[in-house]
């Protein structure tokens, strides 16, 4: 079932859902806007960028999060999608994991392309997707990643097992 705009904000009253920073005119019937963070990477080069007045470019794909924080209760899921008028500018947003799991704590991760035939300005504070949360049958165990989820994350997939980048560590002895 997804759950009204009134249901979010009484879930985000009673700090069911808690949203930070919060600003109850981003509640909208069905879901919640969120709006862009300040940085970004670039996953093909890894360079690092500020979003202040950002031109993404042709063809250009960056990973950024949100502004907001967002934690989840164990009983519910929330799907990232896209703001239209965003999509309007060919700009896709969130064409990965748009699932926050329950549990989830973070800043949800946007992959970012911009499809159209112009350079589009991206400012830190955009509303650049929505959240549409639904309830789950019954309450599930503590979410884990292996990513931070406060900062914009290149894959690591493709990373060695032993690479300090990947782990997050020195790498033991063990590790091949």
């Amino acid at each position: 079932m997804v759950l009204s705009g009134e249901t979010i904000k009484n879930l985000i009253q009673k700090g069911k859902i808690i949203v930070e920073p919060f600003q109850e005119t981003a509640v909208r019937f069905v879901s919640l806007d969120l709006h862009l963070g300040d940085t970004a990477v670039n996953p093909d080069t890894d360079q690092h960028t500020e979003l202040v007045d950002y031109h993404l470019s042709i063809d250009e794909f960056i990973l950024a999060t949100t502004h907001e924080t967002v934690t989840l209760p164990d009983n519910l899921v929330a799907r990232v999608i896209p703001r239209s008028s965003v999509a309007r500018l060919g700009v896709l947003v969130t064409f990965d994991s748009d699932l926050l799991p329950p549990n989830y704590v973070g800043k949800p991760v946007l992959t970012i392309k911009n499809l159209s035939k112009r350079p589009i300005l991206l400012s830190t504070g955009l509303p650049v997707c929505q959240l549409l949360f639904e309830e789950v049958d019954r309450s599930v165990e503590g979410y884990k990643s292996s990513y931070d989820h406060t900062k914009p994350e290149t894959s690591k997939l493709q990373q060695p097992k032993n690479s300090k980048r990947a782990s997050g560590n020195k790498s033991s002895k063990g590790d091949k």
